[in-house]
Parts: C-alpha cells; sequence; structure tokens
C-alpha cells in the first residue's frame, strides 16, 4: 500500500522515485547493519581486551617450608630496551603482571626493590589462536625458560607454561631471599 502511494507521489511530482527508494533503502540497511554490528556481544560479555597477554608472577617467601605469600614494597620494574615500558612504581604488591612482547620471542625486565636491583627475563614461543568472531585472533604465549640474576631473586618456578588471552591464572612463582 505505501509502495503504491509512494509511486503514485513521485509519478504525479515527477520525481525518479527508483532511485530514491533505492538510496534511501541502502542508507536504512546501512545503519541497521552498523547498529548490529556494535551492539552485538560475544562470549566475553560484549568485551574483547586488548590482546595484551601478561605473565601472572606469584611472590613467595624463599625462607618458609612450602609456598608462603609475600610482598615487595617499594617496587620498580620496567622493561629492558622498551620505550614506555614502566610496570610498577613505587607499589607495593605480592603478585605481579609483567607484559610480554609479542613482537619478539624474549622479554627482560629490571625489578628494584629499595636499593637491590635484579633482571628477569623471559624466553618463549608464540603462536596466533582463534578467540571468537567479534574478538579475532590473539597471540598465546608458551613461557620455554626464565632466568634471572640473583640479588634478591632466590629461585622460579614455571607452573603454567601457556599464558592465554583473558585467562587468570597464575604462571610463574618467583621466590625471594
Amino acid at each position: 500500500m505505501f509502495l503504491r502511494m509512494f509511486t503514485y507521489f513521485c509519478a504525479r511530482h515527477e520525481i525518479p522515485y527508483y532511485g530514491l527508494l533505492m538510496k534511501n533503502i541502502f542508507y536504512i540497511l546501512s545503519v541497521v547493519v552498523l547498529i548490529f554490528v556494535f551492539s552485538r556481544c560475544n562470549e566475553m560479555g560484549g568485551i574483547c581486551l586488548s590482546n595484551q597477554n601478561a605473565a601472572q608472577v606469584g611472590l613467595y617467601s624463599s625462607y618458609h617450608h612450602g609456598d608462603v605469600d609475600t610482598v615487595l614494597t617499594n617496587l620498580y620494574i620496567a622493561g629492558i630496551g622498551r620505550e614506555d615500558s614502566l610496570v610498577y612504581d613505587s607499589a607495593t604488591v605480592s603478585d605481579l603482571f609483567l607484559p610480554l612482547s609479542m613482537h619478539r620471542d624474549t622479554t627482560g625486565f629490571i625489578i628494584k626493590v629499595k636499593t637491590l636491583i635484579d633482571t628477569l627475563w623471559f624466553a618463549y614461543s608464540r603462536n596466533l589462536t582463534y578467540v571468537s568472531g567479534d574478538c579475532g585472533m590473539a597471540v598465546e604465549i608458551d613461557v620455554d625458560t626464565v632466568w634471572f640474576t640473583d640479588r634478591f631473586l632466590d629461585s622460579v618456578v614455571i607452573i603454567q607454561p601457556l599464558i592465554r588471552y583473558n585467562e587468570n591464572v597464575e604462571n610463574i612463582k618467583l621466590y625471594i631471599y
């Protein structure tokens, strides 16, 4: 009914209705598609994370038998050889989130507590993995080796070498003197 009235109106006023109709349909469909794309929710609650992979490191005391959490105060951590790589500055923490490079197979950090300075290095392999249709692909990191200097760091244990997108799992246990 509406189409007939529209056709009659356009013919009476000599308006080329077909082109106008197709243009309007195109705009309406474009808006509907954009609304659909931006309002879709994925299985993670409608958000895609930043594709940032961080090794989750728990801090433990090497003086106790068994795993006893420890806290570091006045902690400074920065990446080695990376611009804008300050991770922690004057922080008090019991666990660390250390962002690993997605462009190299090694990442190093300078760790400073009060006047003591150590370095912590990660060697790993990177693999692309499918996350979802909304988020696309993400880099999955498989930690092979962790080495360090030992001014206040005692030992390292890799407990979960695979670092996956959007996973909250402790990967490394770092024992402190």
